[in-house]
Protein backbone atom coordinates (compact mmCIF):
# COMPACT_ATOMS: atom_id res chain seq x y z
CA UNK A 1 0.00 0.00 0.00
CA UNK A 2 1.34 3.51 -0.87
CA UNK A 3 2.47 5.75 1.63
CA UNK A 4 0.22 8.99 2.04
CA UNK A 5 1.77 11.72 -0.55
CA UNK A 6 2.35 15.43 0.53
CA UNK A 7 1.65 16.78 -2.04
CA UNK A 8 3.95 20.13 -3.59
CA UNK A 9 3.20 23.91 -3.44
CA UNK A 10 3.65 24.17 -7.06
CA UNK A 11 4.53 27.66 -8.75
CA UNK A 12 2.60 28.12 -12.05
CA UNK A 13 4.59 25.83 -14.10
CA UNK A 14 5.30 25.97 -17.60
CA UNK A 15 6.77 22.98 -19.39
CA UNK A 16 5.68 23.42 -22.98
CA UNK A 17 3.48 26.61 -24.77
CA UNK A 18 1.60 23.76 -26.57
CA UNK A 19 0.89 21.20 -24.47
CA UNK A 20 -1.81 20.01 -26.74
CA UNK A 21 1.07 19.90 -29.51
CA UNK A 22 3.79 18.10 -27.69
CA UNK A 23 5.25 14.66 -28.00
CA UNK A 24 3.82 11.86 -26.14
CA UNK A 25 4.58 8.70 -24.93
CA UNK A 26 2.72 5.87 -22.79
CA UNK A 27 5.68 4.89 -21.51
CA UNK A 28 9.35 6.11 -20.74
CA UNK A 29 12.68 4.19 -19.76
CA UNK A 30 15.08 6.78 -18.12
CA UNK A 31 18.24 5.21 -17.98
CA UNK A 32 21.33 7.42 -16.25
CA UNK A 33 24.92 6.05 -16.18
CA UNK A 34 27.68 7.45 -14.36
CA UNK A 35 30.52 9.39 -15.47
CA UNK A 36 29.35 7.86 -19.29
CA UNK A 37 30.91 11.07 -21.34
CA UNK A 38 29.98 11.97 -24.52
CA UNK A 39 33.10 11.38 -26.03
CA UNK A 40 33.61 8.37 -24.27
CA UNK A 41 30.55 6.65 -26.36
CA UNK A 42 32.03 7.58 -29.14
CA UNK A 43 35.57 6.69 -28.97
CA UNK A 44 34.00 3.26 -27.17
CA UNK A 45 32.92 0.07 -28.90
CA UNK A 46 29.15 0.67 -29.35
CA UNK A 47 26.82 -1.11 -31.78
CA UNK A 48 24.39 -0.59 -30.09
CA UNK A 49 24.18 3.04 -28.89
CA UNK A 50 24.47 3.30 -32.55
CA UNK A 51 21.88 1.69 -33.89
CA UNK A 52 19.61 3.33 -31.20
CA UNK A 53 21.09 7.08 -32.61
CA UNK A 54 20.67 5.91 -36.19
CA UNK A 55 16.96 5.16 -35.42
CA UNK A 56 16.72 7.83 -33.14
CA UNK A 57 18.17 11.57 -32.15
CA UNK A 58 21.31 12.34 -30.19
CA UNK A 59 22.81 15.29 -28.58
CA UNK A 60 26.62 15.30 -28.00
CA UNK A 61 26.68 18.77 -26.29
CA UNK A 62 25.00 18.45 -23.47
CA UNK A 63 26.49 20.11 -20.20
CA UNK A 64 26.10 18.64 -17.08
CA UNK A 65 26.85 21.19 -13.76
CA UNK A 66 29.82 22.68 -12.56
CA UNK A 67 31.12 21.34 -10.50
CA UNK A 68 31.31 18.07 -12.46
CA UNK A 69 30.30 15.90 -9.88
CA UNK A 70 27.66 12.65 -8.90
CA UNK A 71 25.78 14.29 -6.30
CA UNK A 72 24.98 17.21 -7.24
CA UNK A 73 24.51 16.42 -10.80
CA UNK A 74 22.41 13.01 -10.05
CA UNK A 75 20.09 15.36 -8.30
CA UNK A 76 19.60 17.78 -11.08
CA UNK A 77 18.91 15.05 -13.78
CA UNK A 78 16.45 13.56 -11.44
CA UNK A 79 14.31 17.11 -10.78
CA UNK A 80 15.09 19.14 -14.21
CA UNK A 81 16.49 22.05 -11.81
CA UNK A 82 20.33 23.69 -11.42
CA UNK A 83 22.53 23.37 -8.07
CA UNK A 84 21.73 26.84 -6.98
CA UNK A 85 17.85 25.56 -6.86
CA UNK A 86 18.15 22.03 -5.32
CA UNK A 87 20.98 23.00 -2.45
CA UNK A 88 23.04 20.36 -3.36
CA UNK A 89 26.02 21.95 -4.64
CA UNK A 90 28.98 19.40 -4.51
CA UNK A 91 30.11 15.87 -3.35
CA UNK A 92 29.23 15.53 0.43
CA UNK A 93 26.01 18.14 0.07
CA UNK A 94 22.50 17.71 0.67
CA UNK A 95 19.71 19.66 1.58
CA UNK A 96 20.67 18.30 5.44
CA UNK A 97 24.06 19.81 5.55
CA UNK A 98 24.21 22.69 2.75
CA UNK A 99 24.10 26.12 3.15
CA UNK A 100 22.14 26.93 0.45
CA UNK A 101 18.35 25.90 1.46
CA UNK A 102 16.23 24.50 -1.55
CA UNK A 103 13.89 26.59 -3.33
CA UNK A 104 11.25 23.99 -3.13
CA UNK A 105 10.88 21.04 -0.49
CA UNK A 106 9.19 17.73 -0.53
CA UNK A 107 7.80 15.65 2.32
CA UNK A 108 12.15 14.80 3.71
CA UNK A 109 12.94 17.92 3.11
CA UNK A 110 14.63 17.89 0.03
CA UNK A 111 13.94 19.37 -3.76
CA UNK A 112 11.26 17.48 -5.01
CA UNK A 113 11.91 14.72 -8.37
CA UNK A 114 10.30 14.36 -11.54
CA UNK A 115 9.02 11.67 -10.10
CA UNK A 116 6.76 13.10 -7.78
CA UNK A 117 5.56 15.44 -9.54
CA UNK A 118 4.19 12.10 -12.10
CA UNK A 119 2.79 10.46 -8.82
CA UNK A 120 0.96 14.03 -8.04
CA UNK A 121 -0.53 14.69 -11.57
CA UNK A 122 -1.03 10.74 -11.96
CA UNK A 123 -2.06 9.06 -9.23
CA UNK A 124 -2.28 5.56 -11.22
CA UNK A 125 0.98 5.80 -12.76
CA UNK A 126 3.49 2.63 -12.32
CA UNK A 127 6.65 3.78 -11.19
CA UNK A 128 9.94 1.83 -10.97
CA UNK A 129 13.66 2.37 -10.22
CA UNK A 130 15.67 -0.31 -10.35
CA UNK A 131 20.03 0.73 -9.79
CA UNK A 132 22.76 -1.87 -9.22
CA UNK A 133 22.29 -0.36 -4.89
CA UNK A 134 19.71 1.42 -3.01
CA UNK A 135 21.44 4.39 -2.51
CA UNK A 136 19.32 7.12 -4.48
CA UNK A 137 17.33 6.42 -1.21
CA UNK A 138 19.57 9.04 0.50
CA UNK A 139 19.23 11.18 -1.88
CA UNK A 140 15.51 10.94 -3.12
CA UNK A 141 12.43 11.05 -1.49
CA UNK A 142 11.53 6.82 -2.95
CA UNK A 143 7.92 7.10 -1.70
CA UNK A 144 6.86 7.91 -5.29
CA UNK A 145 7.67 4.92 -6.56
CA UNK A 146 6.10 1.48 -6.78
CA UNK A 147 9.27 -0.64 -6.81
CA UNK A 148 12.49 -0.54 -5.98
CA UNK A 149 15.35 -2.98 -6.42
CA UNK A 150 17.45 -3.07 -4.58
CA UNK A 151 14.59 -2.71 -1.77
CA UNK A 152 15.19 0.29 0.44
CA UNK A 153 16.98 -0.58 3.57
CA UNK A 154 18.88 -3.22 2.70
CA UNK A 155 22.63 -3.82 1.76
CA UNK A 156 21.88 -6.05 -1.42
CA UNK A 157 24.21 -4.49 -4.30
CA UNK A 158 23.30 -5.71 -8.04
CA UNK A 159 25.54 -6.18 -10.56
CA UNK A 160 24.74 -3.87 -13.88
CA UNK A 161 23.65 -6.82 -15.42
CA UNK A 162 21.65 -8.06 -12.83
CA UNK A 163 19.98 -4.72 -12.71
CA UNK A 164 19.40 -4.14 -16.13
CA UNK A 165 18.43 -7.85 -16.55
CA UNK A 166 15.68 -7.42 -14.10
CA UNK A 167 14.63 -3.99 -15.27
CA UNK A 168 13.77 -5.20 -18.62
CA UNK A 169 11.48 -8.36 -17.26
CA UNK A 170 9.80 -5.76 -15.01
CA UNK A 171 9.03 -3.48 -18.12
CA UNK A 172 7.64 -6.18 -19.78
CA UNK A 173 5.78 -8.01 -17.43
CA UNK A 174 4.08 -4.40 -15.85
CA UNK A 175 4.70 -1.93 -18.48
CA UNK A 176 4.98 1.10 -15.94
CA UNK A 177 4.39 4.30 -16.84
CA UNK A 178 8.03 5.43 -15.93
CA UNK A 179 11.29 3.45 -14.92
CA UNK A 180 14.17 5.00 -14.02
CA UNK A 181 17.06 3.18 -14.05
CA UNK A 182 21.10 4.22 -12.20
CA UNK A 183 24.11 2.53 -13.49
CA UNK A 184 27.78 3.12 -11.55
CA UNK A 185 29.61 1.20 -13.24
CA UNK A 186 31.56 3.01 -15.60
CA UNK A 187 32.49 5.58 -13.03
CA UNK A 188 34.14 2.96 -11.34
CA UNK A 189 36.06 2.01 -14.15
CA UNK A 190 37.42 5.90 -14.97
CA UNK A 191 38.46 6.30 -11.71
CA UNK A 192 40.09 2.65 -11.28
CA UNK A 193 41.92 2.37 -15.13
CA UNK A 194 41.30 6.38 -16.55
CA UNK A 195 39.21 8.04 -18.84
CA UNK A 196 40.85 7.44 -22.02
CA UNK A 197 41.67 3.71 -20.71
CA UNK A 198 40.69 0.29 -22.40
CA UNK A 199 39.41 -0.36 -19.02
CA UNK A 200 37.17 2.30 -19.50
CA UNK A 201 35.98 1.68 -23.06
CA UNK A 202 35.55 -1.67 -22.42
CA UNK A 203 32.76 -0.87 -19.75
CA UNK A 204 31.32 1.37 -22.13
CA UNK A 205 31.26 -1.86 -24.81
CA UNK A 206 29.51 -4.01 -21.78
CA UNK A 207 27.14 -1.19 -20.95
CA UNK A 208 26.14 -1.19 -24.74
CA UNK A 209 25.62 -4.52 -24.52
CA UNK A 210 23.37 -4.73 -22.08
CA UNK A 211 21.05 -1.53 -23.35
CA UNK A 212 20.96 -3.46 -25.99
CA UNK A 213 19.48 -6.56 -24.59
CA UNK A 214 16.74 -4.44 -23.03
CA UNK A 215 16.00 -2.60 -26.33
CA UNK A 216 15.55 -6.08 -27.95
CA UNK A 217 13.63 -7.53 -25.26
CA UNK A 218 11.10 -4.68 -25.71
CA UNK A 219 10.90 -4.39 -29.82
CA UNK A 220 10.01 -8.55 -29.31
CA UNK A 221 7.83 -7.53 -27.19
CA UNK A 222 5.93 -4.68 -29.06
CA UNK A 223 6.63 -1.91 -26.90
CA UNK A 224 8.53 0.35 -28.45
CA UNK A 225 6.28 2.04 -30.56
CA UNK A 226 4.77 3.62 -27.36
CA UNK A 227 7.96 3.67 -25.30
CA UNK A 228 10.87 6.03 -25.14
CA UNK A 229 14.09 5.06 -23.81
CA UNK A 230 16.06 7.96 -23.09
CA UNK A 231 19.53 7.90 -21.98
CA UNK A 232 22.29 9.98 -20.11
CA UNK A 233 24.57 10.45 -17.37
CA UNK A 234 25.11 12.75 -14.32
CA UNK A 235 28.96 14.14 -15.86
CA UNK A 236 31.79 12.88 -18.41
CA UNK A 237 35.27 12.46 -16.79
CA UNK A 238 38.74 13.02 -17.77
CA UNK A 239 41.92 11.09 -16.77
CA UNK A 240 41.15 9.19 -13.55
CA UNK A 241 38.72 11.84 -12.03
CA UNK A 242 36.23 14.15 -13.12
CA UNK A 243 34.72 17.63 -10.97
CA UNK A 244 36.70 19.99 -13.01
CA UNK A 245 35.71 22.45 -16.10
CA UNK A 246 36.90 20.33 -19.06
CA UNK A 247 34.62 19.62 -21.87
CA UNK A 248 35.61 16.18 -21.61
CA UNK A 249 33.88 16.28 -17.97
CA UNK A 250 31.25 18.34 -18.95
CA UNK A 251 29.52 16.97 -21.97
CA UNK A 252 27.35 13.93 -21.26
CA UNK A 253 25.28 12.38 -23.97
CA UNK A 254 21.54 12.10 -24.84
CA UNK A 255 20.42 9.30 -26.87
CA UNK A 256 16.29 8.91 -27.61
CA UNK A 257 15.11 5.91 -29.22
CA UNK A 258 11.20 4.80 -29.85
CA UNK A 259 7.81 6.52 -29.84
CA UNK A 260 8.00 9.51 -31.75
CA UNK A 261 11.43 10.50 -31.55
CA UNK A 262 12.65 11.70 -35.30
CA UNK A 263 14.86 9.05 -36.69
CA UNK A 264 18.36 9.84 -37.32
CA UNK A 265 17.98 12.87 -35.76
CA UNK A 266 21.48 14.45 -34.90
CA UNK A 267 20.93 17.68 -31.93
CA UNK A 268 23.03 20.72 -33.11
CA UNK A 269 21.39 22.66 -29.86
CA UNK A 270 23.22 23.08 -26.55
CA UNK A 271 21.46 21.35 -23.94
CA UNK A 272 21.76 21.36 -20.07
CA UNK A 273 21.55 18.05 -18.10
CA UNK A 274 18.29 19.47 -16.30
CA UNK A 275 16.31 19.68 -19.72
CA UNK A 276 16.70 15.69 -19.90
CA UNK A 277 14.16 14.81 -16.53
CA UNK A 278 12.26 17.80 -18.22
CA UNK A 279 11.76 16.27 -21.32
CA UNK A 280 10.96 12.62 -19.57
CA UNK A 281 7.82 14.71 -17.57
CA UNK A 282 6.96 16.01 -20.73
CA UNK A 283 6.92 13.20 -22.87
CA UNK A 284 4.28 11.89 -20.25
CA UNK A 285 2.36 14.93 -19.64
CA UNK A 286 3.88 15.81 -16.71
CA UNK A 287 4.31 19.61 -15.32
CA UNK A 288 6.98 20.75 -13.43
CA UNK A 289 7.33 23.33 -10.55
CA UNK A 290 8.62 26.99 -12.08
CA UNK A 291 11.88 26.60 -10.41
CA UNK A 292 13.02 23.37 -12.02
CA UNK A 293 14.19 25.40 -15.03
CA UNK A 294 14.25 22.31 -17.76
CA UNK A 295 13.11 22.74 -20.70
CA UNK A 296 11.42 20.20 -23.37
CA UNK A 297 14.11 19.84 -25.75
CA UNK A 298 11.84 19.77 -28.80
CA UNK A 299 14.98 18.97 -31.44
CA UNK A 300 14.89 15.21 -30.75
CA UNK A 301 11.20 15.74 -32.53
CA UNK A 302 11.56 18.21 -35.47
CA UNK A 303 12.62 16.65 -39.01
CA UNK A 304 15.41 15.32 -39.69
CA UNK A 305 18.66 17.40 -41.43
CA UNK A 306 21.64 16.32 -43.25
CA UNK A 307 23.50 16.00 -40.69
CA UNK A 308 24.35 12.60 -39.61
CA UNK A 309 26.17 11.16 -36.73
CA UNK A 310 29.84 10.60 -37.07
CA UNK A 311 31.59 9.60 -33.85
CA UNK A 312 35.51 11.00 -33.06
CA UNK A 313 38.49 9.12 -33.98
CA UNK A 314 40.42 7.28 -31.51
CA UNK A 315 43.86 8.06 -31.40
CA UNK A 316 46.11 5.64 -29.87
CA UNK A 317 48.31 5.90 -27.92
CA UNK A 318 46.34 8.30 -26.38
CA UNK A 319 49.47 10.33 -25.33
CA UNK A 320 52.99 10.52 -24.11
CA UNK A 321 55.62 7.84 -26.11
CA UNK A 322 54.74 5.92 -28.49
CA UNK A 323 57.37 2.78 -27.23
CA UNK A 324 59.97 1.77 -29.27
CA UNK A 325 58.61 -0.29 -32.31
CA UNK A 326 55.14 0.92 -31.88
CA UNK A 327 52.88 2.72 -34.54
CA UNK A 328 50.07 4.98 -33.75
CA UNK A 329 46.50 3.48 -35.08
CA UNK A 330 43.47 5.18 -35.30
CA UNK A 331 39.48 4.15 -35.79
CA UNK A 332 36.50 5.50 -35.21
CA UNK A 333 33.07 3.86 -34.20
CA UNK A 334 30.90 3.49 -37.47
CA UNK A 335 31.14 2.01 -40.58
CA UNK A 336 31.63 3.46 -44.05
CA UNK A 337 33.57 6.38 -42.69
CA UNK A 338 37.22 7.43 -43.71
CA UNK A 339 40.02 8.26 -41.34
CA UNK A 340 42.05 11.65 -42.49
CA UNK A 341 45.06 12.98 -40.52
CA UNK A 342 47.22 15.64 -39.91
CA UNK A 343 50.91 15.57 -37.60
CA UNK A 344 51.89 19.41 -37.37
CA UNK A 345 48.14 20.00 -35.12
CA UNK A 346 46.46 21.51 -38.23
CA UNK A 347 42.73 20.83 -38.79
CA UNK A 348 42.40 18.02 -40.73
CA UNK A 349 40.07 17.92 -43.85
CA UNK A 350 39.58 15.54 -46.82
CA UNK A 351 42.59 16.93 -48.43
CA UNK A 352 44.59 15.41 -46.00
CA UNK A 353 46.28 12.38 -45.48
CA UNK A 354 44.13 9.73 -45.14
CA UNK A 355 44.11 6.97 -43.07
CA UNK A 356 45.22 3.75 -44.59
CA UNK A 357 46.73 1.97 -41.31
CA UNK A 358 48.85 2.14 -38.17
CA UNK A 359 51.98 4.31 -38.74
CA UNK A 360 55.49 5.24 -37.11
CA UNK A 361 56.61 8.55 -36.13
CA UNK A 362 60.16 9.73 -35.64
CA UNK A 363 59.57 12.70 -33.82
CA UNK A 364 57.71 14.20 -31.54
CA UNK A 365 53.89 15.64 -33.11
CA UNK A 366 50.44 16.33 -32.88
CA UNK A 367 48.06 13.89 -34.35
CA UNK A 368 45.17 15.68 -35.13
CA UNK A 369 42.48 12.66 -36.69
CA UNK A 370 38.46 13.11 -37.65
CA UNK A 371 36.25 11.26 -39.36
CA UNK A 372 33.38 11.65 -42.41
CA UNK A 373 31.18 9.98 -43.55
CA UNK A 374 27.66 11.29 -45.79
CA UNK A 375 29.37 15.19 -46.29
CA UNK A 376 30.09 15.31 -42.83
CA UNK A 377 32.69 15.55 -40.50
CA UNK A 378 33.00 14.56 -36.88
CA UNK A 379 34.76 16.19 -33.65
CA UNK A 380 38.88 16.03 -34.48
CA UNK A 381 41.04 14.29 -31.88
CA UNK A 382 44.30 15.74 -30.91
CA UNK A 383 47.04 13.42 -29.65
CA UNK A 384 50.70 14.89 -28.69
CA UNK A 385 52.83 12.08 -28.92
CA UNK A 386 56.82 11.39 -29.25
CA UNK A 387 58.88 8.67 -30.06
CA UNK A 388 60.15 6.59 -27.47
CA UNK A 389 63.61 7.76 -26.52
CA UNK A 390 67.05 5.69 -26.49
CA UNK A 391 67.93 4.35 -22.95
CA UNK A 392 69.63 6.73 -21.12
CA UNK A 393 68.09 10.11 -23.24
CA UNK A 394 65.26 10.82 -21.31
CA UNK A 395 65.80 13.52 -19.25
CA UNK A 396 62.82 14.78 -16.83
CA UNK A 397 63.98 13.35 -13.47
CA UNK A 398 61.03 12.27 -11.02
CA UNK A 399 61.25 11.57 -7.36
CA UNK A 400 58.10 9.94 -5.40
CA UNK A 401 57.19 9.61 -2.39
CA UNK A 402 54.14 7.63 -0.72
CA UNK A 403 52.27 8.05 2.09
CA UNK A 404 52.13 12.08 1.79
CA UNK A 405 48.82 12.99 4.04
CA UNK A 406 47.79 16.44 3.78
CA UNK A 407 45.76 19.13 1.07
CA UNK A 408 48.63 21.06 0.18
CA UNK A 409 52.37 20.33 -1.39
CA UNK A 410 54.46 19.23 1.45
CA UNK A 411 57.86 20.39 2.70
CA UNK A 412 59.73 17.92 0.15
CA UNK A 413 62.87 18.63 2.06
CA UNK A 414 61.51 16.18 5.62
CA UNK A 415 60.29 13.59 3.48
CA UNK A 416 63.65 11.28 3.47
CA UNK A 417 64.63 8.97 1.02
CA UNK A 418 62.05 8.86 -2.00
CA UNK A 419 59.99 5.45 -2.77
CA UNK A 420 61.16 5.41 -6.22
CA UNK A 421 63.07 7.39 -9.04
CA UNK A 422 64.16 7.56 -12.38
CA UNK A 423 63.87 9.27 -15.56
CA UNK A 424 61.30 9.82 -18.49
CA UNK A 425 60.41 11.94 -20.66
CA UNK A 426 58.20 14.80 -19.89
CA UNK A 427 56.42 16.51 -17.00
CA UNK A 428 53.68 14.43 -16.25
CA UNK A 429 51.94 11.14 -14.53
CA UNK A 430 52.33 8.72 -17.66
CA UNK A 431 55.45 6.91 -16.74
CA UNK A 432 55.70 7.52 -12.97
CA UNK A 433 55.34 4.08 -11.22
CA UNK A 434 52.35 4.48 -8.69
CA UNK A 435 49.56 2.06 -8.65
CA UNK A 436 46.19 3.03 -10.84
CA UNK A 437 44.01 5.03 -8.10
CA UNK A 438 46.84 5.50 -5.55
CA UNK A 439 46.19 8.32 -3.27
CA UNK A 440 48.67 10.16 -0.75
CA UNK A 441 51.62 10.19 -2.70
CA UNK A 442 53.96 13.25 -4.47
CA UNK A 443 56.39 13.96 -6.53
CA UNK A 444 59.52 16.05 -7.77
CA UNK A 445 59.91 16.35 -11.54
CA UNK A 446 63.34 18.49 -12.91
CA UNK A 447 65.17 19.09 -15.41
CA UNK A 448 67.04 21.79 -17.72
CA UNK A 449 65.05 23.26 -20.54
CA UNK A 450 66.91 24.80 -23.76
CA UNK A 451 65.56 27.66 -24.54
CA UNK A 452 66.89 28.45 -28.43
CA UNK A 453 64.99 31.86 -28.84
CA UNK A 454 64.69 35.10 -26.12
CA UNK A 455 60.91 36.23 -25.41
CA UNK A 456 58.32 36.15 -22.96
CA UNK A 457 57.21 32.49 -22.24
CA UNK A 458 53.42 31.62 -20.94
CA UNK A 459 53.30 28.29 -18.90
CA UNK A 460 50.00 25.99 -18.48
CA UNK A 461 50.07 23.81 -15.69
CA UNK A 462 47.14 21.85 -15.21
CA UNK A 463 46.57 19.39 -12.29
CA UNK A 464 44.87 17.62 -9.69
CA UNK A 465 45.45 17.72 -6.99
CA UNK A 466 48.18 20.48 -6.43
CA UNK A 467 51.55 21.47 -8.41
CA UNK A 468 53.58 24.06 -8.52
CA UNK A 469 55.89 25.27 -11.20
CA UNK A 470 59.22 26.80 -10.61
CA UNK A 471 61.62 28.15 -13.47
CA UNK A 472 65.30 28.58 -11.98
CA UNK A 473 64.54 28.76 -8.51
CA UNK A 474 61.56 31.14 -8.87
CA UNK A 475 57.87 30.39 -8.76
CA UNK A 476 56.10 30.85 -11.91
CA UNK A 477 52.80 28.95 -11.39
CA UNK A 478 50.78 28.20 -8.15
CA UNK A 479 48.12 25.09 -8.52
CA UNK A 480 48.48 24.39 -4.82
CA UNK A 481 45.64 22.94 -2.53
CA UNK A 482 43.64 19.40 -2.64
CA UNK A 483 41.26 20.46 -5.92
CA UNK A 484 39.95 18.17 -8.94
CA UNK A 485 41.54 18.97 -12.30
CA UNK A 486 42.46 22.56 -12.67
CA UNK A 487 44.59 25.16 -14.90
CA UNK A 488 46.89 28.07 -13.60
CA UNK A 489 49.00 30.18 -15.88
CA UNK A 490 52.18 31.60 -15.34
CA UNK A 491 54.88 33.75 -17.32
CA UNK A 492 58.41 33.93 -17.81
CA UNK A 493 60.81 35.90 -19.23
CA UNK A 494 63.48 34.42 -20.32
CA UNK A 495 66.81 34.15 -22.57
CA UNK A 496 68.90 31.50 -24.84
CA UNK A 497 70.61 28.72 -23.23
CA UNK A 498 69.57 26.53 -20.26
CA UNK A 499 67.38 26.63 -17.31
CA UNK A 500 66.68 24.95 -14.37
CA UNK A 501 62.86 23.68 -14.61
CA UNK A 502 61.17 21.88 -11.71
CA UNK A 503 57.56 20.92 -10.96
CA UNK A 504 56.32 20.04 -7.45
CA UNK A 505 52.86 17.69 -7.64
CA UNK A 506 51.19 16.05 -4.81
CA UNK A 507 48.00 13.80 -4.97
CA UNK A 508 45.02 13.49 -1.97
CA UNK A 509 42.43 11.90 -3.04
CA UNK A 510 40.86 9.93 -6.42
CA UNK A 511 41.56 11.64 -9.54
CA UNK A 512 45.08 12.13 -10.53
CA UNK A 513 46.55 14.80 -13.23
CA UNK A 514 49.81 16.53 -14.46
CA UNK A 515 50.22 18.03 -17.43
CA UNK A 516 52.87 21.19 -18.62
CA UNK A 517 52.48 22.84 -21.92
CA UNK A 518 54.60 25.83 -22.91
CA UNK A 519 55.27 28.10 -25.45
CA UNK A 520 55.89 32.03 -26.55
CA UNK A 521 53.69 34.36 -25.18
CA UNK A 522 50.96 34.91 -27.57
CA UNK A 523 51.39 31.77 -29.77
CA UNK A 524 50.61 28.24 -29.46
CA UNK A 525 51.05 26.15 -26.06
CA UNK A 526 53.02 22.34 -26.42
CA UNK A 527 54.11 19.90 -23.67
CA UNK A 528 58.14 19.96 -23.82
CA UNK A 529 59.61 17.86 -27.02
CA UNK A 530 62.22 15.43 -24.90
CA UNK A 531 65.07 17.04 -27.40
CA UNK A 532 64.13 20.19 -25.62
CA UNK A 533 64.98 18.79 -21.92
CA UNK A 534 68.56 18.23 -20.54
CA UNK A 535 69.70 16.35 -17.81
Amino acid sequence: MKKAFLPLILAAAVLCSCKEQAPRADHVVYMCFDAMSAIGIQRADTPNFNYMIENGAVSLHTRCGLPSNSSPNWMTIASAAPFEMTGVLDNGVSPRNGTVVPALKNAIGFFPTIFESVREQKPDAKIYFFGESSWATGMYDMDPFDVVVPERGTRTHLTPDEAIHQAADAFVADQPDLMFVAIDAPDHEGHTWGHESQGYFDCLHHMDALVGDFVKKLEENGLIKNTVIVITADHGGINYGHGGPTMAELEVPIIMYGGPVTKGKVMERINMNYDTPATVAGLLGVELPWECHGKFITEAFEPKTDVCYVPVPLVQPFRGTVPDGGKVSISVDTEGAEIFYTLDGSQPTCESTKYEGPFTIDQPCTVSAVAYKNGNYGMTASNFLYAALPEGKAAVQYKLWRNVYDVVLPDFSRLGKPAAQGYISAFSLEDVPFEANEDDFAIIFTSKMNIKEAGKYKFELSSDDGSKLYIDGKCVADNDGSHTLQTKYGFAQLEPGLHDIKVEYFEDCEGQYLYLNYGLDGGPLRPFFPDELVK
